[in-house]
């Protein structure tokens, strides 16, 4: 079943995308990246928090969303640090490489936060995992938005939602993932993840 009801999680995902994307129509948040940061770490905090199967106090939810902010806040500056620092890049490939490193150190980030409140069964290795579906599928998101001009900053938030939420979908409903033998059969005798 898993800790959370996804059908709605999923929802209002959809519904913090639409949100979104008429933030960026209106320009309601154009001279403020912070403001844009946390807009998207407040949105996909709060679908977490009402998605909860368990009850929880009204103070935990509130301090996870205002951790999710922060550490969403924290991946804008990621990404302009390591602007400067791989500066000796071309253009576009700098901007790639800051983009999955800002997805890659966001993703981290909040997946502990998710397993530090609500799912302490979610491993390092889960959470890379879950790190690189989100770096892959922003980068894709923004190579699509080269070449579809009408896809904003919005749309790569969006993205990185989706990949983030469906890898807790899938290690969520399938704790015991990376230790069935069919996936371990070319590692036998490796350490498994519990060995971690």
């Amino acid at each position: 079943m898993g800790h959370w009801y996804y059908g709605r999680h999923f929802t209002l995902l959809a519904a913090g995308a639409v949100i979104l994307f008429f933030v960026a129509q209106w320009n309601l948040l154009r001279d403020s990246l912070i403001g844009t940061f946390a807009l998207n770490g407040a949105l996909h905090a709060l679908a977490l928090v009402s998605t909860l199967r368990a009850p929880e106090v009204l103070s935990r939810k509130a301090a996870f969303i205002a951790i999710a902010i922060v550490l969403s806040v924290m991946s804008l500056y990621v990404g302009i640090i390591g602007l400067t620092l791989f500066a000796v890049l071309p253009g576009s490939e700098r901007l790639y490489v800051v983009l999955g490193v800002c997805a890659l150190s966001g993703a981290i980030t909040y997946g502990s936060l998710v397993r530090l409140f609500w799912l302490r069964r979610l491993s390092s290795r889960l959470i890379l995992s879950m790190a690189a579906s989100c770096v892959l599928a922003t980068l894709l998101a923004f190579l699509a938005r080269t070449h579809a001009v009408w896809l904003g900053s919005w749309w790569l938030a969006a993205v990185w939602w989706f990949a983030f939420s469906g890898s807790l979908y899938f290690f969520d409903t399938h704790p015991d993932v990376l230790q069935r033998s069919k996936y371990n059969a070319a590692n036998k005798g490796a350490p498994t993840w519990r060995d971690a």
